[in-house]
């Protein structure tokens, strides 16, 4: 009985070595790209429109230049469809053209600690202090600035000018003691809720958690 069992044992040693795992990763992190588009969503939020409700509208965006315009530039569509507008190809087949414009989109990272540097202290032996970090926080932020014009497509006689709206997302983590990470920032509380970790608020008043 123990030989059969060293048999079986050697067989699943022999299967196990033929498992293989592959890994990659993308060319940019999830977070960062979270961060920017939940900056644009924010600040296309803040944007107002001109009245475009039955108007045949064109999107200028030759003015353009950041990272993701292509999702920049859905969302002022979706935005402008939702308005009412009928979006056209072309310039000459629209009553209004709309440029769309980027003062900038981009991230940044800001890291902090309190504590003590690593020290090496000199002598016949010298020492190596390692570094201490009693509280230490590391801060993402996505930040976009928006603007809107329009214009009669006919005369370029202007008609509407969104102003510059700005907007920033973020995304922290903490720990103290070394206990964590901790998490908060506007994109955390986005996921939560995309996730169904985040308490919602039903029309009666009570609270539940999806």
């Amino acid at each position: 009985m123990h030989h059969y069992r060293l048999i079986l044992f050697a067989g699943l040693l022999m299967f196990s070595a033929c498992t293989t795992t592959r890994m990659s990763h993308t060319s940019r992190t999830g977070m960062e790209q979270l961060l920017l588009s939940n900056a644009v969503d924010q600040a296309l939020e803040k944007t107002p429109l001109p009245p475009v409700d039955g108007q045949k509208v064109y999107l200028e965006e030759k003015y353009l230049d950041c990272v993701d315009k292509g999702y920049l530039v859905a969302s002022v569509r979706e935005k402008l469809l939702q308005a009412g507008a009928m979006l056209v190809g072309k310039p000459e087949d629209s009553v209004v053209t709309i440029e769309i414009r980027s003062g900038g989109i981009g991230t940044d990272n800001v890291d902090k600690f309190l504590g003590s540097p690593s020290i090496a202290l000199p002598g016949p032996l010298p020492v190596q202090l390692p570094e201490v970090r009693l509280y230490e926080k590391t801060s993402q932020f996505g930040t976009a600035k928006i603007a809107l014009v329009a214009y009669q497509s006919a005369t370029g006689k202007m008609l509407f000018d969104s102003g510059r709206q700005l907007a920033r997302g973020d995304d922290s983590r903490w720990s103290v003691l070394g206990v964590g990470p901790f998490q908060t920032g506007t994109v955390r509380q986005e996921v939560n809720q995309a996730t169904n970790k985040y308490p919602v608020r039903l029309a009666s008043g009570e609270s539940t958690s999806r």
